[in-house]
């Protein structure tokens, strides 16, 4: 699979399944056949969502460890300085404040 090539792919997965092959294998396969469509895009695109992922786990880990934050505000300054991220120009209040003021 190192050169993407889905048609030996989906050649190998539509041959019928000989009797010997064990009922774990045989639901792999079935899995395979039935994201097909979705596997023949990760071949296509270099697109991949491994990125979210990852910072979806360090959000876990660190939800673990700054269990009982005593507001939602001290939590999400904790996120925005673990992923060096710029704070918002202005909070959710004193937007709200801008808004109304005009």
């Amino acid at each position: 699979m190192t050169n993407k090539d889905f048609k030996a792919l989906s050649s190998c997965l539509t041959k019928p399944i000989s009797p010997l092959i064990s009922n774990y294998m045989r639901t792999s396969l079935k899995t395979l056949r039935k994201h097909l469509p979705f596997i023949e895009n990760s071949f296509i695109y270099p697109y991949n969502n491994g990125r979210i992922e990852g910072i979806n786990n360090k959000i876990k880990v660190l939800n673990c460890v700054a269990y009982r934050y005593r507001n939602f505000q001290n939590y999400k300054k904790r996120i925005i300085l673990h992923f060096k991220l710029k704070p918002p120009k202005w909070g959710f209040k004193e937007k709200q404040a801008h808004l109304i003021a005009a």
